[in-house]
């Protein structure tokens, strides 16, 4: 069995309804971050399909859903480089050329050291051999836990440079997003070398349903995978107005994340059933703390202040099946 890697296109087959987005986020020496999602999306009730481009730009809290022509989305068949009119998307670099009434954005970011979750034949990315299976309402894949950042953008002729950032890359692509679902992602720990991906969702599998999780935690030596085709197990999951615990295990390793939402978030778009619409709550000032256990000794107790957080749906329901 074979499978595109994670990064390329999937969506030249034509079928509806689809979506593809690949999330960049990046953030500045401070952990201030912009977030880029370029991606295309086609319904299935109507004949309709569009490239898009969302803007999240959490140094001044503002966001942009900029909508394209499907004539503009370019890309190539076996890498992920993708141009969206004038500018330019690939795991190493990022081209901004936009200037229109609402905004006007120039510049280059270079990335380097990227640090993907490991692509192997049973394991194709962070969904393991899930990955496989095209009855999957929503495919998941992580680019780059952590990356450098190099590079400057004139968002209306203010200059922000990137040099001494933090990078990561993700992207979803499939028929639609999961209803329930918790998200989080820091990379601007005390210790520079640490970078953390956590997602749980509800994923609907033939006549039920059951939660799902993949969570990395990458060091400066070792990636920390636990998902359940690694036999990881969470053995404790809760949630109350602002705060999201997870404690998952895997043989004697022990992960403990506590996110708490932060104070300003924009409503990201997402596939509904005839277009791309605003329903997704992100923060990118959420706090998260943890501590990774082996045996009965702690390995690394840390926090970010910068993360990047979203709560999405009904929590009892994505926590119950745990």
């Amino acid at each position: 069995m074979l499978i595109k890697k994670p990064e390329v296109f999937h969506g030249n087959h034509k079928k509806r309804p689809y979506f593809e987005g690949w999330y960049h986020k990046m953030s500045l020496e401070n952990g201030k971050s912009l977030v880029l999602i370029p991606g295309m999306y086609r319904s299935a009730q109507i004949n309709y399909e569009t490239a898009f481009l969302m803007i999240y730009n959490g140094i001044s809290n503002n966001f942009k859903y900029l909508k394209y022509s499907i004539d503009s989305f370019r890309y190539k068949k076996n890498l992920y480089h993708l141009e969206l009119e004038d500018s330019f998307f690939s795991l190493e670099k990022i081209i901004l050329k936009i200037d229109n009434d609402d905004l006007k954005m120039n510049g280059e970011i270079f990335c380097s050291d990227l640090k993907p979750w490991p692509f192997k034949l049973l394991e194709p990315g962070c969904m393991g051999w899930y990955g496989y299976l095209p009855t999957m309402e929503c495919f998941h894949g992580i680019l780059s836990m952590d990356h450098k950042l190099k590079g400057a953008l004139a968002i209306d002729d203010k200059k922000i440079s990137f040099n001494n950032g933090r990078g990561y890359i993700e992207k979803d692509w499939g028929r639609n997003f999961p209803q329930n679902w918790f998200w989080t992602q820091a990379n601007n720990f005390n210790d520079s070398s640490l970078s953390l991906s956590a997602s749980l969702a509800t994923i609907p599998w033939r006549s039920r349903q059951f939660t799902g999780f993949i969570i990395g935690l990458n060091t400066k030596d070792r990636m920390y995978r636990f998902a359940p085709y690694r036999n990881s197990k969470i053995i404790k999951a809760t949630f109350n107005d602002k705060n999201f615990l997870i404690v998952v295990k895997r043989k004697n390793l022990t992960l403990k994340i506590e996110s708490t939402i932060g104070e300003v978030c924009s409503t990201l778009y997402a596939p509904d059933k005839k277009d791309m619409v605003p329903k997704v709550d992100e923060y990118l000032d959420s706090n998260v703390n943890i501590q990774l256990i082996e045996g009965e000794n702690i390995l690394i107790r840390d926090e970010c202040s910068n993360a990047a957080l979203e709560i999405i749906g009904d929590m009892k329901v994505l926590l119950k099946d745990l």
